[in-house]
C-alpha cells in the first residue's frame, strides 16, 4: 500500500491497468438471528488517470429495509409477487477508516447516502465517504469498514429460509470508478443487478456448528475447523491461490468481482469432475467446427473442473442432472467463448419454499431451481442450470455493467443457453404441474380468467366489496385444477426448440424500447425482460445467420477474450466483433440494438393456367375469324403463369432469401437485398412455362436452420399450392371443446 502523497507531490497521469480491488473479511453470524457482524479491509488501486477524491459503495441489503426503498417502490412493495411486511433486511455501516502509514484517518463522519438515479431520500443502497487527499493514478489505498447486516427472508436473490442461507450482496462493496466519469454506483432497482471491479477475496466465516461441512462459497474452501462454544470456522479464497497465481489461456491472471456463500445443515454434498476429454468424445463434430472457425493454431481444449452440487435430500436423485447440465455449459460455452479459468464451481439447489433464491449467478457459484416431478425432457432443472452456469462467462468473465447494459450478459447468455440446450437435450416437452405432479401437455386455450363473475361462480374468489375484502374458499388447489382441466384428456402434446422459445419471448414486446437502455428506464418490467433476455438472443441468432457461423464464432470469441476481467460497454462489443469477424455490421448493430424497428415479410402468389387465345382474330387477308381453343395434345402439359409478390412491413430492411419450388422438384432461389428493400416495399417475380410453382418460402430452413428469427408474423411466410383444409378444423374443434368443458366445470362448481 502506498500512503497519500502531498498535494505538491501528486504525480501526473500515467498509463495504468484497470482498477483492482482486494477484500479481506472477517464475519460472524449470530445464531438464530441471521445477523452478520463484519470487518473488511479493502485495498483499492486507482486504474484511471484521474485524481479520485472519494469512495462510493453499494449497500444492496438496504433495498429490503422498508417499502420506501427505490427497489420496493418500483416493485409495488412486492418481491416475486409476495408483499413484504416482515423479515426485513438491512446493512448498517458502523465505521469507515482510511489506513495510512502516516496515521489512520476516520472517514465515518463524511458518510453520505446517495440516490444518483431518482433522488429518493429514503433509499439507502448507495453511500460515499470523502478522502482527505485524492488517490493518484496507479496508487493503492487501504480502507477498513465495520458493518452489520441482517439477512431478509429470501424473496429475491439473497436471504434465509429456515436454516438455509444464500448470502449474496451482503457487504458494503465499492462501485466502479470510470475515468473521466467518476464513480459508477447506481441504486438497487427492481430491474437491475450488479456491477463491481475485479479482484481477489479472502473471507473467514465464524458460524454456528450446525453448518459444519455444509458451507460453500465463491472460490475454494481453504480451511474448516471447529471453533469455541459450538462454532465452526470456515475460510475461503476467491479465486483460489493456485488460480490467481497462474495465467489463463488469454494470458491473464484470473480474478472475480464478487463473493457469495451459502449454508444449510440439510444440504447433501455431491462431488463431480467435468472432463473435457469425455465431452469431446461425445461431441467431436462441435469441436471440429469450432477449431475450423478459429483456425488450427487456436487451442480450443479446456481444463477439467471440480463441480460441487448442493442439493436437498428429497431431490438428491437430480444431483447428477444438475452436474450434467453444468458440464454442458462449461463445455459449449468454453468452446465458443474461451475456457472457464477456475478450478472449482458450486451448484446450489435451494430448498422447498426458498425458490426465490433460485436462478441467480455469482462468481464460481450459482443457484438453480427444480421440482420433484421434473424430467429431463421438460428441461427442468436443465434450462436454469445451463443458464446460470452460463453466467460464469457473461457477466462472470466479461464484466459488463448490468445496471446500464443488462442485455450484454442476459441477452448473450440467453442466446448461448438455448444453443446448448438444443445440442445436448433437443426440444423441450411441455408439461403442467398439479401439486408437484407433472402431466405432459399444454392447454389449447386459457383455463382461467372470466372476471369476477366466473371467479364467484367457481367459488375461487367471493368479492365482498362492502367490506373491502375478497374471500377465497378454495384458494389454489392442485386437486381443483386437476378436476377442472382433466389433463389426461384435454392437454395437447407440445415440444419446443429452445431457440424458438427465445423468439416467442421476443414477440411479447418487440418494439416498446430499444435493447440498449439502462435497465431501470424500460417502460415496464415486461419490456425489461424482453429487451434484456430473448430479444437480444434473437438479434444475435439472426446475426449468426446473416454473417455465417464461422464469422460469428470468430467475432464472439475475440470479444469474450479481449474483454475478460474487464468492463465492456456496447460500443466495445460492436467494435471488437467487427474487427475480429472482418465485417462491418455497424448498420445492423445500430438498427437492431439501438432502434425499435420491426419487420414482417409476407408472400402473395397468383397462379393460373395459360389458356389458349380465343375470340375474333384478324387474318392475313384482313378478315376477322373466330378462333376456338384447341385441346392439348395427348401427354402435353398445360402452361402456367405465376406472379410471386413479396411484401415488407416495418422499418427494418434485412436481406431475405426466397425459395421457389416447382412441380418437377426443381428449385429457384433469389435474394431480396437490403438495398432493394430500401427502394421499394415489395418485389415481384414472374414465372411462366409448363413447370407449375408448388411452394414459395421466405427465409427457408436449410439443414434445419434459418437465418431470421425477427419476423413478427411467420404465418404469412409460406405459400403452398395444396392447402390442408382439415387440420385447422380439427384444431378449432378441440379448442371449442376445451372451452365448453371449462365452462361446464365452472357452472357445476358454482351451481
Amino acid at each position: 500500500m502506498l500512503g497519500f502523497p502531498t498535494a505538491e507531490a501528486l504525480p501526473g497521469p500515467a498509463p495504468v491497468a484497470d482498477n483492482q480491488v482486494h477484500y479481506d473479511m472477517d464475519v460472524r453470524l449470530e445464531a438464530d438471528s441471521f445477523i452478520l457482524h463484519g470487518t473488511e479491509r479493502i485495498s483499492w488501486t486507482n486504474g484511471s488517470a484521474d485524481q479520485v477524491g472519494d469512495l462510493w459503495f453499494h449497500s444492496y441489503l438496504n433495498a429490503f429495509a422498508n417499502t420506501a426503498s427505490t427497489h420496493l417502490v418500483e416493485s409495488g412493495g412486492k418481491l416475486r409477487g409476495v408483499e413484504v411486511q416482515q423479515d426485513w433486511g438491512w446493512c448498517r455501516v458502523k465505521r469507515v477508516v482510511l489506513l495510512d502509514p502516516v496515521g489512520d484517518v476516520e472517514l465515518t463522519s463524511s458518510l453520505a447516502w446517495r440516490a444518483p438515479d431518482d433522488q429518493n431520500p429514503e433509499d439507502r443502497t448507495v453511500f460515499s465517504v470523502d478522502l482527505p487527499r485524492p488517490v493518484a493514478p496507479g496508487e493503492t489505498i487501504d480502507v477498513l469498514v465495520e458493518w452489520e447486516s441482517k439477512l431478509p427472508r429470501v424473496r429475491r436473490r439473497t436471504g434465509f429460509k429456515d436454516e438455509f442461507m444464500l448470502v449474496a450482496q451482503w457487504f458494503p462493496k465499492l462501485g466502479v470508478y470510470q475515468e473521466g466519469k467518476g464513480w459508477n454506483c447506481h441504486q438497487f432497482h427492481q430491474n437491475t443487478e450488479f456491477f463491481s471491479d475485479y479482484g481477489t477475496y479472502e473471507v473467514r466465516l465464524d458460524l454456528p456448528e450446525q453448518y459444519e461441512g455444509k458451507v460453500r462459497g465463491s472460490g475454494v474452501r481453504t480451511l474448516e475447523r471447529a471453533g469455541n462454544e459450538g462454532r465452526v470456522m470456515v475460510n475461503f479464497s476467491a479465486p483460489s491461490a493456485q488460480d490467481r497465481a497462474s495465467l489463463d489461456r488469454t494470458g491473464k491472471a484470473p480474478r472475480v468481482h464478487d463473493f457469495t456463500w451459502t449454508a444449510d445443515p440439510n444440504f447433501e454434498v455431491h462431488e463431480f469432475t467435468f472432463s473435457y476429454a469425455a465431452w469431446k468424445s461425445r461431441f467431436p463434430t462441435e469441436v471440429d467446427e469450432v477449431q475450423q472457425a478459429l483456425g488450427e493454431t487456436k487451442d480450443v481444449s479446456l481444463r477439467d473442473v471440480q463441480v460441487t452440487v448442493l442439493i436437498h435430500p428429497e431431490r438428491s436423485d437430480q444431483a447428477e442432472r444438475h452436474f450434467e447440465a453444468t458440464a454442458a455449459a462449461l463445455f459449449f460455452y468454453g468452446l465458443w467463448f474461451g475456457e472457464y479459468p477456475y478450478e472449482h464451481i458450486t451448484v446450489v439447489d435451494p430448498p422447498h419454499g426458498g425458490g426465490a433464491a433460485g436462478g441467480m449467478e455469482y462468481p464460481t457459484i450459482f443457484t438453480c431451481g427444480t421440482s420433484m416431478s421434473a424430467t429431463e425432457d421438460m428441461h427442468r432443472p436443465e434450462s436454469v442450470t445451463v443458464h446460470e452456469c452460463g453466467h460464469q462467462f457473461f457477466y462472470g468473465l466479461v464484466g459488463n455493467n448490468e445496471f446500464e447494459s443488462a442485455w450484454l450478459d442476459e441477452g448473450f447468455n440467453s442466446y448461448a443457453d438455448s444453443e446448448v440446450l438444443w445440442r445436448r437435450y433437443g426440444a423441450s416437452r411441455a408439461a403442467k404441474t398439479y401439486s408437484e405432479l407433472a402431466v405432459y401437455g399444454t392447454d389449447l386455450t386459457p383455463t382461467s380468467g372470466g372476471g369476477k363473475l366466473i371467479a364467484a361462480l367457481s367459488g375461487r374468489k367471493l368479492p365482498l366489496d362492502f367490506l373491502d375484502v375478497t374471500i377465497e374458499p378454495f384458494g389454489s388447489s392442485g386437486f381443483l385444477d386437476w378436476w377442472r382441466d382433466q389433463p389426461l384428456l384435454t392437454l395437447s402434446p407440445e415440444t419446443t426448440d429452445p431457440r424458438w422459445g427465445d423468439r416467442a419471448g421476443y414477440l411479447r414486446s418487440p418494439d416498446k424500447d430499444p435493447i440498449d437502455r439502462e435497465a431501470w428506464k424500460y417502460v415496464d418490467r415486461g419490456s425489461y425482460r424482453c429487451n434484456s433476455y430473448p430479444r437480444p438472443a434473437v438479434v444475435l441468432r439472426s446475426l449468426e445467420g446473416l454473417v455465417g457461423r464461422d464469422v460469428f464464432l470468430r467475432g464472439m470469441r475475440s470479444y469474450s477474450e479481449t474483454w475478460r476481467y474487464r468492463h465492456p460497454e456496447p460500443d466495445d462489443f460492436f467494435e471488437s466483433f467487427n474487427a475480429a469477424a472482418e465485417v462491418d455490421m455497424s448498420w445492423y448493430f445500430d438498427e437492431l440494438f439501438r432502434g425499435t424497428g420491426t419487420i414482417d415479410w409476407s408472400v402473395d402468389v397468383q397462379q393460373s393456367k395459360v389458356e389458349q387465345p380465343q375470340g375474333m382474330f384478324e387474318s392475313e387477308d384482313g378478315t376477322w375469324k373466330l378462333r376456338e381453343p384447341e385441346p392439348l395434345p395427348e401427354g402435353a402439359q398445360a402452361s402456367w403463369s405465376t406472379e410471386v409478390t413479396i411484401f415488407r412491413s416495418g422499418e427494418l430492411r434485412l436481406p431475405l432469401l426466397v425459395r421457389v419450388t416447382f412441380a418437377d422438384g426443381s428449385v429457384e432461389k433469389f435474394t431480396w437485398t437490403r438495398e432493394q428493400q430500401q427502394a421499394d416495399g415489395w418485389v415481384r417475380r414472374k414465372f411462366e412455362g409448363h413447370n407449375k410453382v408448388v411452394a414459395v418460402e421466405l427465409d427457408p430452413e436449410i439443414d434445419g436452420e434459418r437465418n431470421w428469427y425477427l419476423d413478427t408474423d411467420m404465418s404469412n411466410n409460406q405459400w403452398f399450392d395444396e392447402v390442408d383444409e382439415v387440420a385447422p378444423l380439427r384444431w378449432s374443434e378441440r379448442v371449442f371443446g376445451r372451452i365448453v368443458q371449462n365452462l361446464h366445470w365452472h357452472i357445476g362448481v358454482g351451481g
